[in-house]
């Protein structure tokens, strides 16, 4: 309906506006002249292949206006696969004398027919032709009105997409490219007569340059989009095969010839990663978490390799083998460090917890102080009256302490397990105390109160950095809700581009740069007191 509606007004515009030009003289130069009589021919003898009442005989053509003159015949494609074209019913017209069907080969003979019209007017009107400025602004607006009806025809259907052997897909597309210029040819007329001439030459030409381009994707031998055809063929594919699994067993073959020569360095690292494997085990014992080490880097392996096999089964061939063998690297080497990255991250997010909580813990101790207990006993209060973790902390020093571990080197032993800089303090303001003497309750009220001081700061903090870290989580999610939508509206053909060699090295590069964006824009929201 845009479409009609922007026709109606270029003729509306063009009947108002229009003045009388005088086509007497040739408008175009004498180049432009033969590429216009070229195509006019071309054009035409497309829209003759697709006769289906005349012979290959009679529709083979002479293109004389191009400086040829051997007859050149229908392709053989065309020929082969133009009775399935005529028997393809593809759109119906209602009229008052009945229903009248139009097979496939019969709209696309339509569509080549209005232009070779169009052309032939363009070329009447470059020979002098007796017509007024009315008459030929009328008749360009109606051939591009049948023009434009047929084209909406064409394109509404999935059928002239694949037809053609595959070339119906790029004649659309030219299709469209020259509604585009006659558009132009319109807009020539509602110029002033000083511009008309030059914008009228370069659409018309525009369109003899894209026929010439449908003529050449017709006679086109071989179409690009059918041609990987060939390397589906039973004997290929197993000559691929063949090949793949040979360079499986060599790559086998070479890993363990570099193992077999790296022996003692091999289980030299495995010794040591086992040790270190037996250092985290005691760590998150020490957290209070009880993990299998092993499950954590199988798991991650396992799911790298699964990533990796689903693209290899997108890919196929030798670029999904070696996409396979890079994610299983990938998978290897974060699952060997994944428990060391875990438990940092556990550490971190425990001491975040036990500094929440350690300023009631520091004024109950204080509390207990002042009623006479002792230090010892009132670590025995703050395990029995908060929640874990602190209280967890707490009980653990005492009971290392009763079973005979010195006080001091109970509280260091908790230093060391908690990430947690104020309950570093309190440690050491025990020690101290408990080497040199002093008032404990007033330094527990001292920490107190920078606790509070703390806390206030990292508010003002969070608040003046929000900004930053929105940016940040826009930047990790908005890039996959437009992908998410993309498929939504594409699927097809993000699903195409994708599963593509070159849609996998684009996935992969914007995964890699948008955490990169994410690390940047956090850096700038990181501010250290």
């Amino acid at each position: 309906m845009k479409r009609a509606s922007s026709v109606l007004f270029l003729i509306t515009a063009t009947l108002i506006l229009g003045c009388d030009i005088c086509f007497a003289q040739q408008v175009f130069t004498a180049k432009q002249t033969q590429i216009l009589k070229c195509a006019e021919e071309k054009i035409y003898a497309v829209y003759n292949f697709l006769n289906v009442d005349k012979t290959a005989e009679q529709k083979a053509f002479t293109p004389s206006q191009c400086g040829k003159s051997n007859p050149i015949p229908v392709p053989a494609w065309l020929e082969k696969a133009l009775p399935e074209m005529a028997n393809k019913k593809t759109w119906q017209q209602s009229s008052d004398s009945g229903t009248q069907s139009y097979s496939e080969a019969q709209m696309w003979q339509r569509a080549f027919g209005i232009i070779h019209e169009y052309l032939a007017l363009a070329d009447g009107i470059n020979e002098g032709t007796a017509y007024t400025s009315q008459e030929i602004m009328e008749q360009f607006g109606l051939l591009r009105t049948r023009f434009l009806i047929t084209l909406d025809i064409i394109a509404s259907e999935p059928a002239f997409y694949d037809s053609m052997e595959g070339r119906g897909r790029q004649i659309i597309a030219t299709l469209e490219l020259i509604n585009k210029e006659m558009v132009s040819v319109g807009e020539s007329f509602v110029v002033s007569p000083k511009q008309w001439r030059n914008k009228f030459r370069k659409a018309i030409t525009g369109i003899a340059i894209l026929s010439n381009s449908i003529y050449s994707t017709v006679m086109m031998k071989q179409w690009l989009a059918v041609a990987p055809a060939r390397f589906k063929r039973p004997d290929n594919q197993t000559i691929l095969l063949v090949l793949t699994m040979l360079g499986t067993l060599l790559v086998f073959a070479a890993v363990l010839i570099i193992m077999n020569s790296q022996n003692d360095a091999i289980s030299n690292a495995i010794d040591r990663y086992l040790q270190k494997t037996s250092v985290w085990v005691d760590d998150y014992n020490r957290q209070f978490i009880r993990i299998n080490i092993k499950y954590m880097v199988v798991a991650t392996v396992v799911l790298f390799t699964l990533l990796g096999i689903m693209f290899a089964m997108a890919l196929g061939g030798l670029f999904g083998f070696i996409i396979l063998c890079i994610f299983f690297g990938i998978g290897l080497n974060v699952g060997l460090k994944m428990p060391g990255a875990m438990l940092k991250i556990l550490k971190k997010q425990r001491g975040a917890k036990i500094n929440n909580q350690l300023m009631d813990a520091l004024i109950l101790l204080s509390n207990s102080l002042k009623s006479g207990m002792d230090i010892v006993q009132g670590f025995e209060m703050v395990s029995k009256d908060l929640r874990p973790p602190i209280s967890e902390e707490f009980a653990l020093v005492i009971k290392n302490y009763n079973l005979g571990t010195p006080f001091e080197k109970s509280l260091e032993m908790m230093e060391e397990r908690v990430e947690s800089r104020l309950l570093s303090y309190m440690v050491k303001a025990i020690v101290l105390q408990r080497q040199v003497g002093g008032n404990l309750t007033k330094i527990f009220e001292r920490i107190v109160e920078n606790i509070r001081e703390e806390s206030k700061l990292e508010e003002k903090l969070q608040a003046m950095t929000a900004q930053q870290r929105i940016q940040a989580i826009v930047v990790g999610i908005m890039p996959w809700i437009m992908v998410g939508v993309m498929f939504v509206f594409q699927p097809d053909t993000m699903i195409n581009f994708y599963t593509t060699p070159v849609g996998i090295i684009v996935l992969l590069f914007c995964i890699i740069w948008i955490f990169i964006g994410i690390k940047a824009v956090n850096k700038l929201g990181e501010i250290k007191v």
